[in-house]
């Protein structure tokens, strides 16, 4: 059911009702409970029901509703015969409701193989890595003097961690004294690779090869390259995928992309398609349907691809003649008898906004038009971020809670700080100081505050005040209350963050403070960023959502921290 017309029939529902939980509604429209909270907020937006704890009531009497226009993007799962994924397994129990997971449709990973699944349509991600990394020590051979000192822009998850083993083997093939100077979880993200890139160009200038797992860290890190001006010919970056038209025209251009390795999604997507269809009539699958992949140069980039209008699209006569193609993806060619045809597939993925998802929907949609099947497609993503935001605003209220009158009360920037910002728009008589520049305008609206500024160098890019002078102003305060932001927190590394330089300032904010109190959704839990902050230890409460898993809040309980669940309303 598409998502306009759930809304209708839900706003309905509860007027029959009168009252239905969240969880009765999941399962009468076979979708996520963060599907129905979303759609809730919109009727209550609307002025049809109103949220209540778990569930929501109606405000007006069952009427007859107007039939609105479907949305093209939004996967009624129930209605799809195979599914292709490129979450983990349980990104996609997250993600699609139980009911579809029982009705046993198969699945084709894409990527990352996964439990449960018919096949997985992938790169040899280590061995493609080992390929690049002999390239990558070779270039370094003659152009940087055998020295290769490397950035590895990596991802947690086993086949980017896979990408930068082989690779890191392939290049000590040829350089067997190659130095790893970093290493960083650029959480896939091209503005993180990008604030990363310049931090780590900054200490360690001497760095001349940056490997990343995908093209938007490649991306990210040639901005910050050009960014921070650093000569071309000092520096190469090399990409993992080549699957947009960026990475292309930055060969092309000749300035930090020399070559890289192409993962072909024009050739992954119809595979994914033809394995959707294998599984769909219960055919044997190998485990792993292992696709192409190239080193791509300037000086042979024509033999496989030819630029059209700014778009560069791979020649079919090259793949056919050179890349060994696992499954046959020749739309034309007559199936054998009895096969029968999936009505429609269901495409699941994590980053719309990555160009290897863009091209991956591109070939899979043209591929399946032209074999008369339906591609539905969910971004797993959009549905998280919304449901994050919402736990994020949750976590700002309670944490408004916190705040009693007198108080002296010193915010870090985030997310959630512009959150706990807007909830103390009527606050009184209490002081507030903060080095967030967002904060900062939200708050200079509310007159019956005292609101201090920490003064400082701005960190454009984050809207944060850091620098000696910030520094040096903490140091001369002490205040009741801290509201500490972090990307990472893990019981081993503690507390932990992305951007180097605000890790000093919150260290300053920690030692300024009687109580610190940390605030961080759910996501930010077992995870570790590149520098730490402080042991878990100084952490007096953390007021986090009621996703937050059961161990985590055990283990913060041992070491005698209040932990504070805010619940969705």
């Amino acid at each position: 059911m598409r998502s306009k017309n759930r809304l209708a029939t839900i706003e309905a529902t509860i007027a029959e009702h009168g009252f239905i939980s969240v969880s009765e509604l999941s399962k009468l429209y076979a979708v996520t409970e963060m599907t129905i909270r979303r759609d809730l907020i919109k009727l209550e937006q609307k002025g049809s029901i109103r949220r209540t704890f778990g569930g929501a009531v109606s405000l007006r009497t069952l009427t007859p509703q107007t039939e609105e226009p479907p949305d093209e993007d939004d996967l009624n799962v129930e209605q799809v015969d195979a599914l292709v994924t490129a979450l983990t397994s349980s990104q996609l129990r997250g993600t699609l409701p139980d009911s579809v997971i029982k009705k046993n449709i198969p699945i084709i990973a894409e990527s990352l193989p996964q439990e449960d699944t018919a096949t997985c349509v992938s790169v040899d991600n280590y061995q493609a890595g080992v390929s690049v990394g002999r390239w990558a020590g070779q270039y370094a051979i003659h152009n940087f003097g055998g020295k290769a000192y490397i950035l590895d822009l990596t991802y947690h998850l086993p086949n980017t961690q896979a990408r930068s083993r082989g690779f890191m083997d392939g290049i000590r093939e040829i350089i067997p004294n190659a130095e790893v100077v970093l290493s960083i979880n650029t959480q896939s993200r091209q503005d993180i690779t990008y604030r990363l890139t310049r931090d780590a160009l900054t200490v360690h200038p001497k760095i001349n090869l940056i490997f990343a797992i995908n093209d938007s860290t490649a991306w990210g890190a040639v901005n910050a390259c050009r960014d921070q001006g650093i000569a071309p010919g000092s520096l190469i970056v090399i990409p993992f995928g080549m699957e947009g038209e960026r990475l292309k025209d930055a060969l092309v251009e000749g300035k930090y992309v020399k070559g890289g390795l192409a993962m072909f999604p024009e050739i992954v997507g119809p595979a994914c398609v033809e394995a959707a269809i294998q599984a769909y009539n219960r055919n044997p699958l190998p485990t792993n349907l292992v696709t192409p992949y190239a080193i791509v140069t300037l000086a042979n980039l024509a033999e496989f691809y030819l630029q059209r209008q700014g778009v560069w699209e791979l020649l079919k006569e090259t793949y056919t003649r050179r890349l060994y193609v696992p499954i046959n993806i020749d739309p034309d060619q007559p199936r054998p008898a009895g096969v029968q045809m999936p009505r429609r597939i269901g495409l699941v993925i994590p980053f719309r906004e990555h160009e290897w998802y863009q091209k991956l929907i591109a070939s899979m949609q043209a591929y399946a038009n032209r074999i008369g099947i339906d591609l539905g497609v969910v971004d797993a993503e959009q549905s998280i971020k919304y449901e994050i935001d919402l736990c994020r605003k949750e976590i700002a209220r309670a944490a408004a809670q916190q705040i009693e009158p007198g108080d002296s009360v010193l915010i870090d920037s985030g997310p959630i700080s512009d959150y706990l910002a807007e909830e103390l728009l009527k606050a009184r008589n209490c002081t507030i100081i903060t080095n967030s520049a967002s904060v900062f305008n939200i708050l200079r609206q509310n007159p019956n505050i005292n609101l201090v500024s920490t003064g400082g160098v701005l960190r454009f890019s984050s809207q944060v005040l850091v620098g000696p002078t910030a520094e040096s102003t903490l140091r001369e305060l002490r205040v009741d209350k801290l509201f500490l932001s972090v990307t990472g927190i893990s019981l081993n590394f503690g507390l932990s963050h992305t951007n180097i330089s605000e890790v000093t300032i919150k260290q300053t904010m920690i030692q300024s403070a009687r109580q610190v109190i940390l605030l961080a959704d759910h996501t930010c839990f077992g995870q570790e960023s590149v520098i730490q902050v402080a042991p878990a230890s100084v952490i007096h409460r953390v007021i986090t959502d009621d996703a937050l898993a059961a161990s985590p809040r055990l283990e913060l309980g041992k070491l005698g921290i209040d932990v504070i669940l805010a619940e969705m309303s």
